[in-house]
């Protein structure tokens, strides 16, 4: 090396330090994001979605209803204009799945728990159908099994050592002693736990928190005339479930020398969920008033430029289903609900179109998600549009539009992020590489103020099970929710567009488009910490 080299090699070497301090360069192995994709984005492109989807035109996206297909059909389009290819059935953009609506059959469904003897009737104010439910009947004497989890993977089985043959069995559901629901399979727990050990039906305790719920005039108005949904597509045994009210809880857990109290808070209290065995017996009839439907997520693949790599997917998805008008015929727009994320997935999808990445991007709209989470769980647990073991990682946007004003009082906005902080939950469950590459790639770019308060696993809202991506994330796939926090508008005729702070919005999608790109760039496989 001449001394002419060598000196101009020490001052580039200079200016890079200097870049490097002021945080001008990009984390080892991430590759630099594109400015004119990331300018892209833009409140005039957020706010053009949004106002149609939350237009009253299309009626708040009820997953059922026919509006629902227009949706559909918009977010297809602009897929298609974009340059990406239908990835569901027949190579269209939608991926359809039969579900299975039902109302509880008041007249027929019946309950009668014989104690000492003793043999009581109950009708449907004693206890309610949950949701996903199945009909069917079920005579047998009753045997308490605690939380009734039996999961390999947390060596835990509430079953062991006890016969559930041909009976029915009493439970709660919870994760009583500190179990990791992330680690739960579909059949470890609840209804098809104990259907894979011979029960035949199941009474169901109500948590504390949900006891109370049923205990408000607006639970007891709304459970008769309460429309669930399931998947049509099943793969386990299913049984019939009722969940008793408190009062009838109470009583039914006396004959096993129990109290409800005791068994609500026995997380902290292992040995009060230890099974129990008595000569109760009950006799149940599940029945509802059921109809098959179809409905449909949207997907679009945009194809990697790595010969190699593009057989691997990043997924960016949000849900564009919203809530049923209510008896009053007003319309929940869901502007924030999630209006705000399927928005903001659209204009990141058209960012990555811009300068295609070297791994593919699956992008998904799903489905029922105010339902259960049926398009994610279709999508995962039964027809994959793509193999989940190429998933690289699943970044979901719920909830992104909203920002605190200063000086907001209410109650319900406690919780709600301002302009320049957005919540993110479970970026370190699964995989700390991906916690930091997100952390990284926003000290580079956005600057939010990330905040993990919902990911605190002991945080009542349980938000980590709330919305698409747990169903990823049961799966072993990484991934990062990204959420605003509850408000006084959620889940109300409410939550409007005049309320959306697009200037948030806006940082918040750059920020998810960035963190997207550069995991579709990533020059080797995601580590991951839990398998």
């Amino acid at each position: 090396m001449n001394i002419r080299t060598s000196r101009k090699y020490s001052i580039a070497i200079f200016f890079l330090f200097l870049a490097s301090l002021a945080g001008g360069l990009p984390p080892a192995n991430l590759a630099p994001v594109p400015a004119a994709s990331v300018d892209s984005i833009t409140p005039t492109e957020l706010r053009m979605h949004l106002e149609f989807l939350a237009s009253n035109e299309l009626g708040g996206r009820y997953t059922l209803s026919p509006n629902f297909a227009i949706a559909a059909r918009y977010l297809a389009s602009q897929l298609q204009s974009y340059g990406y290819h239908g990835a569901g059935d027949h190579g269209d953009f939608l991926q359809h799945f039969g579900v299975v609506s039902s109302k509880p059959d008041v007249e027929k469904s019946q309950l009668s728990i014989t104690i000492g003897g003793q043999t009581t009737n109950y009708t449907f104010a004693d206890f309610y159908m949950p949701t996903g439910g199945v009909e069917g009947k079920a005579e047998g004497q009753i045997v308490f099994v605690g939380a009734g989890i039996s999961s390999p993977s947390q060596h835990r089985d509430d079953y062991a050592n006890l016969d559930v043959k041909g009976k029915i069995v009493l439970l709660i559901n919870n994760m009583a002693g500190g179990l990791d629901a992330s680690r739960f399979q579909r059949g470890d727990s609840g209804d098809r736990a104990a259907a894979s050990h011979g029960a035949i039906g199941v009474l169901q305790i109500p948590s504390q928190r949900f006891g109370e719920f049923m205990k408000t005039p607006v639970f007891k108005e709304r459970i008769a005339t309460r429309e669930t949904v399931r998947l049509a597509k099943q793969s386990e045994a299913r049984i019939p479930v009722l969940v008793l009210t408190p009062a009838l809880a109470e009583k039914l857990l006396s004959s096993f020398g129990l109290t409800l109290k005791q068994v609500q808070e026995a997380g902290s209290d292992p040995k009060a969920l230890s099974p129990k065995l008595t000569n109760s017996s009950a006799s149940m009839t599940v029945a509802f008033h059921q109809r098959q439907l179809t409905t449909q997520n949207v997907v679009g693949k945009l194809e990697g430029t790595d010969r190699e790599l593009k057989k691997e997917y990043v997924i960016i998805s949000a849900h564009y289903d919203h809530l049923e008008a209510n008896e009053r015929g007003e319309i929940y727009p869901g502007a924030d609900d999630d209006g705000s994320g399927t928005a903001s997935v659209l204009a990141i999808a058209h960012a990555m179109a811009l300068d295609r990445p070297k791994r593919s991007i699956l992008v998904i709209f799903h489905a029922g998600e105010e339902l259960g989470l049926l398009g994610s769980e279709y999508n995962t647990d039964y027809v994959p549009v793509v193999p989940l073991e190429n998933v690289l990682a699943d970044l979901n946007i719920d909830m992104i539009g909203r920002s605190k004003p200063p000086g907001d009082q209410e109650r319900l906005d406690a919780h709600l992020s301002d302009a320049n902080t957005i919540y993110l939950v479970g970026s370190n469950r699964i995989s700390k590489e991906l916690h930091k590459i997100s952390e990284d790639t926003n000290s580079q770019y956005q600057k939010l103020t990330l905040d993990y308060y919902y990911n605190d696993p002991s945080n009542p809202e349980r938000i980590y099970y709330r919305s698409d991506h747990w169903n990823y994330a049961k799966h072993g796939i990484p991934v990062i929710f990204y959420f605003d926090g509850i408000h006084v508008d959620y889940h109300k005729p409410t939550d409007t567009v005049d309320k959306i702070d697009f200037t948030k919005m806006t940082k918040v999608a750059r920020l998810v488009f960035e963190t997207g790109w550069r995991l579709a760039n990533l020059d080797h496989h995601l580590a991951r910490d839990v398998n």
